[in-house]
């Protein structure tokens, strides 16, 4: 099994204890003090420093096809973590937006539901320059190596 691999399932299984104590505590304390349990999802930190190659290995780390599949991998995490970004935003806006009580309340704060569009505007805006950064920094990276502007 290749590092990545084993990396990927460390990481899904320590979401997997996370998930398991959230609701094995939710019906004893709460929810709220229950989503404490989320807090042993910060293991999966660890799973680059557990599974990676030896230094005395011949093993290749990662070859092309390993490069794409994180690549891909990388890429479909960002854009689902975004989708449930605009979701979170977006619902309330459009199920609050017809009532009289046109605020959110995140415990003691109450925001407009009308800041909700802004955030996700904020967030795309964000997204788009970052890539654009990414870009132009990969392009003048690679440029530099093969001795073009």
């Amino acid at each position: 099994m290749r590092p990545e691999q084993k990396r990927a399932w460390f990481i899904v299984g320590v979401f997997a204890a996370a998930l398991t104590g959230f609701l094995v505590l939710t019906p004893l304390v709460g929810a709220r003090p229950a989503f404490a349990a989320f807090g042993v999802f910060g293991f999966g930190g660890f799973a680059s420093l557990l599974f990676r190659r030896q230094r005395d290995s011949e093993e290749v780390s990662m070859d092309e096809r390993d490069r794409l599949i994180a690549e891909r991998a990388t890429l479909a995490g960002g854009m689902l973590s975004y989708l449930v970004f605009v979701l979170a935003c977006m619902i309330p806006w459009f199920v609050r937006m017809f009532g009289r009580d046109q605020t959110v309340s995140i415990g003691d704060l109450r925001i407009s539901i009308h800041v909700l569009p802004l955030i996700v505007l904020c967030g795309g805006i964000t997204f788009f320059v970052v890539r654009a950064i990414a870009i132009l920094v990969g392009y003048s990276i690679r440029g530099a190596r093969n001795g073009e502007d």
